[in-house]
C-alpha cells in the first residue's frame, strides 16, 4: 500500500541563495557519505536558456539542500563543485539535468540514472512518480513541474515539490540496483550510465544557436522567405537574450514560419497572424520594417538552408524506392520487440528503429545510389555487423543480445 507525500518528512528545506549560504550548504554535504541525489528545476519556457534556477541535493546523513544559483553562479563553481564533483550522482533522467549542471561547473564522477534503470527493468514509462511508487510505495505530489522556477522567492508548494524529487532518490536507486542485480543487468546499466556521463563531460557553456536549426523552417524553400525568416529569427534572438525571455514568447516558431511564408509588409498584414494580432502599432511597425528590409535586400545576399545530408535513407525513401528493405526492417523490428519482451527491457532501449533501418541498408542497400551509396553493402559478416553497430552507438550489452537473434536473419 502506497503512502501519499506532498511535503518532505523533514519539512520544507531552507533555500541557500547567497555566497555564504552556498558555502554553508557545501560544508553540510561534505559531512555526508556515499552518493549524492541531485536534481534541477529550470525555466526554458520562460527564460532565454535552460539554465538551472534551483538545485536539489541530498546525501546520506544530511538534510535536503536547496540552492538557488541565479546571481551567485560563480559561488556554486567555487564552493559546491569541489565537494560534489567526482562523486557518484543519483539522478532521474540525467540527460535533462546534466547540461545545466555542467554550465555551473558540476560534473559527476559516476552516475546512477533511475529512469534508465527503469527502462532496463522493462518499465515502459519510468517517470519519477511511477518508479517511486512502484519500488518504494511512496506517492509523490507532482503538480508543479511546469511552473516558472525563475520567479524568486519560490512558493512553499514549489519548494516541497522540488525537495520531494531527491528525498527518496537514494533509496530508490538502492532498490533498483538490487533488481538490476537480480536480473543480471547491472553490467548493462553501468555501461549506459558511463556513456551518458561521458556525453556531458566536456560541456562548459551553452552551444551557439543558429537560425537554420529551427525545425519549423525546414519546409521553406523560397529564397525571399528564407531571408525574411533569418532576419526575424535574428531579431527575436537578440530581444530574447537581451531581456532573458524564451524566444517563443516574443514570436513563436509557428508565427515565425507564417511570417516567412506570407511576408507581411504592413501592420495590417502582420495582424493577420494570430500571435501578432494584439501587438502595439509601434511594435508591429518595427517588425514590418525588418521584414521589408529583408525582402527588399539584394537577392545575392539571401541565405540558403544548409543541405540536410543524411547518411542513411529514411522510412519514406525505403517505402517508395526499396519496399523490400522496409519490409526487412519491419521484420527486424518485430524480432527486436520479441527479444525485448523476453529479456524485459523497453524495446527502444535495446535498439532504435532508425538503427535497425540503417543496419538493413548497410547490409542490403543499393551501393549505386548517389545519395547513400557510401554506406550501402558495407556489412557482410558478423564481425562487420558488430563494428557497424558500434558506429551506430550501440553498447556492448545490446550487441551481445541482438547478434544471435538478428545476424542470421539479416546477413
Amino acid at each position: 500500500m502506497s503512502s501519499a507525500r506532498s511535503i518532505p518528512e523533514g519539512g520544507i528545506p531552507t533555500v541557500f541563495h547567497t555566497r555564504a549560504g552556498i558555502a554553508k550548504a557545501a560544508r553540510i554535504l561534505a559531512q555526508g557519505s556515499g552518493p549524492i541525489a541531485i536534481d534541477t528545476e529550470r525555466a526554458s519556457s520562460f527564460r532565454y536558456d535552460d539554465r538551472a534556477f534551483l538545485i536539489q541535493l541530498r546525501r546520506a546523513d544530511t538534510p535536503i539542500i536547496l540552492i538557488a544559483p541565479e546571481g551567485v553562479r560563480e559561488a556554486v563553481r567555487e564552493c559546491l563543485a569541489p565537494v560534489i564533483n567526482g562523486l557518484e550522482w543519483v539522478v532521474h533522467a540525467a540527460a535533462t539535468d546534466l547540461t545545466s549542471l555542467a554550465w555551473l561547473g558540476l560534473y559527476p564522477g559516476a552516475l546512477f540514472d533511475t529512469e534508465i534503470a527503469g527502462r532496463l527493468l522493462g518499465i515502459q514509462n519510468p517517470n519519477l512518480a511511477f518508479v517511486t511508487e512502484e519500488f518504494l510505495g511512496i506517492t509523490l505530489d507532482k503538480g508543479y513541474g511546469a511552473t516558472d522556477w525563475s520567479r524568486f522567492p519560490l512558493s512553499k508548494a514549489q519548494l516541497a515539490y522540488a525537495a520531494l524529487d531527491v528525498e527518496s532518490l537514494l533509496e530508490l536507486a538502492d532498490e533498483m540496483s538490487y533488481e538490476l542485480e537480480q536480473d543480471h543487468k547491472t553490467r548493462w546499466a553501468l555501461e549506459e550510465f558511463r556513456v551518458i556521463r561521458e556525453q556531458f563531460a566536456d560541456i562548459t557553456a551553452p552551444a551557439p544557436r543558429h537560425w537554420h536549426q529551427s525545425r519549423s523552417l525546414r519546409g521553406l524553400s523560397d529564397p525571399m522567405s528564407l531571408a525574411v525568416a533569418k532576419a526575424v529569427w535574428e531579431e527575436r534572438e537578440y530581444q530574447a537574450q537581451k531581456t532573458d525571455v524564451a524566444p517563443g514568447q516574443i514570436i513563436s516558431n509557428a508565427a515565425l514560419t507564417d511570417i516567412a511564408k506570407q511576408i507581411p509588409r504592413s501592420i495590417n498584414q502582420l495582424r493577420r497572424i494570430p500571435q501578432m494580432r494584439r501587438r502595439s502599432a509601434v511594435e508591429l511597425n518595427a517588425w514590418a520594417h525588418i521584414i521589408r528590409t529583408a525582402a527588399d535586400s539584394d537577392p545575392r545576399t539571401w541565405p540558403v538552408l544548409p543541405e540536410n545530408h543524411h547518411d542513411f535513407p529514411n522510412k519514406q525513401f525505403l517505402k517508395h524506392n526499396n519496399p523490400e528493405l522496409l519490409e526487412l526492417t519491419n521484420m527486424a523490428r518485430e524480432r527486436r520487440d520479441e527479444l525485448a519482451e523476453e529479456i524485459a527491457v523497453v524495446s527502444d532501449s535495446l535498439v532504435s528503429v532508425s538503427a535497425l533501418r540503417n543496419t538493413v541498408w548497410a547490409i542490403h542497400g543499393d551501393s549505386a545510389n548517389p545519395h547513400f551509396g557510401d554506406h550501402a553493402q558495407i556489412v557482410s559478416t558478423t564481425f562487420e555487423l558488430r563494428k557497424f553497430w558500434q558506429t551506430q552507438g550501440l553498447r556492448n550489452w545490446q550487441i551481445q543480445q541482438l547478434q544471435p537473434v538478428l545476424a542470421p536473419r539479416l546477413l
